[in-house]
């Protein structure tokens, strides 16, 4: 008869459910649950197997976590789902039989995705806890698999360093940017400092200016705790620093720390400034001539010609940018930041807060320029 355990996390903290089900040495999953968050784990013989958050469906979401990582693309993942579904197998064993994914880097994500969650839950101390006890099918070796009683003595020491440095981070939507070169970073580093400097690197190389926090935490493939502590040394070192939001600019008249407007945002302005009145007044007009009036029975779909004007200047603006690169270097640029070098375009134009930047495509005769996803 299948065994069952059911808990709250108040009355039997996430501790003491593992060393249960460590020391009796039990096999199945683990469902735990506290608001919008929900996790599984698998125990082999009282050893964690896997630990990974749910997907879309409520299920283990290990599809969701290899497209975080950057080792597949959504639209893979989906091709992938089907072949699971047609050949009623797990993602894991049409992984292992494709080429999306090694068998190295399906276990180095698997065992940084299952750290992951058990740091997370370690953390809980409120939500709900299901053990079913059934089997667990898998073909990772028993010297790969968690022991509880490890999980629980690297848990506690990490959530105990958390406290240390992870209030130094900013938020996890925050994008980053470069402000010095990693040699200062290396320089600045002790011997018996705890970040490991080729962890540091591969972070330090993920900050683009473009990239928020949680996906340089992803991408790095390093483990939410490492990749945090990575940040925090490099913010504190003034190696990198969080790009200015929009709603930052703020120009102060009085105190020690008086910040101006960026002069070149300032340059931009003044040269941009007229046309793009100009060219809202005609949109305006138009949109004023073609007003249907009272006794019409249309109802249009009314728009703001002032964003419409916006968005068509700014277009042009980056398509000048571009043949001005061609024509002064004799050759398209690689990416808009290529093109930037000319000083026709400002960082807000390639990398609005908004959304995605602006890119383009190379075609016959030219270029075409493409809409940032929003």
């Amino acid at each position: 008869m299948p065994v069952a355990l059911r808990g709250n996390l108040k009355d039997f903290g996430i501790a003491d459910v593992f060393q249960l089900i460590g020391q009796q040495r039990k096999t199945g999953q683990l469902e735990i649950r506290r608001g919008a968050r929900h996790m599984w784990l698998a125990f082999d013989q009282g050893a964690v197997v896997w630990a990974v958050p749910a997907g879309r469906d409520g299920q283990p979401g290990l599809g969701e976590s290899l497209v975080r990582s950057g080792l597949l693309t959504q639209d893979r993942l989906l091709d992938l789902r089907k072949e699971c579904q047609a050949s009623a197998r797990p993602l894991s064993a049409v992984l292992a039989t494709s080429a999306d994914v090694s068998a190295e880097e399906m276990d180095e994500v698997i065992s940084l995705i299952s750290q992951d969650t058990i740091f997370e839950v370690l953390r809980w101390t409120e939500g709900s806890f299901d053990f079913s006890a059934q089997a667990v099918p898998h073909d990772r070796p028993p010297q790969k698999l968690l022991g509880a009683e490890q999980i629980l003595m690297d848990g506690l020491r990490m959530a105990d360093e958390w406290q240390s440095f992870c209030e130094n981070v900013p938020a996890r939507d925050r994008v980053l940017e470069r402000t010095a070169s990693f040699d200062h970073f290396r320089h600045a580093t002790s011997q018996d400092s705890p970040v490991s400097l080729d962890i540091a690197e591969r972070v330090y190389q993920l900050v683009d200016g473009r990239l928020t926090c949680q996906r340089i935490i992803d991408l790095s493939r390093a483990g939410t705790f490492e990749a945090t502590r990575v940040l925090a040394a490099l913010l504190q070192n003034g190696i990198i620093g969080p790009v200015e939001r929009r709603s930052d600019r703020i120009v102060h008249s009085d105190g020690p720390k008086k910040r101006v407007l960026d002069l070149r945002w300032l340059r931009t302005a003044a040269l941009s400034g007229l046309p793009l009145l100009v060219l809202a007044a005609v949109v305006y007009a138009g949109f004023v001539a073609r007003r249907p009036s009272a006794s019409s029975a249309v109802y249009p779909i009314l728009r703001s010609p002032i964003e419409d004007a916006q968005v068509l200047f700014e277009k042009r603006r980056i398509r000048h940018a571009v043949e001005a690169h061609r024509y002064r270097f004799g050759d398209w640029p690689h990416s808009l930041s290529e093109a930037d070098q000319i000083g026709l375009l400002g960082r807000e134009t390639l990398a609005p807060t908004e959304g995605a930047p602006y890119y383009y495509a190379r075609r016959e005769g030219g270029v075409l320029l493409l809409a940032p996803e929003r």
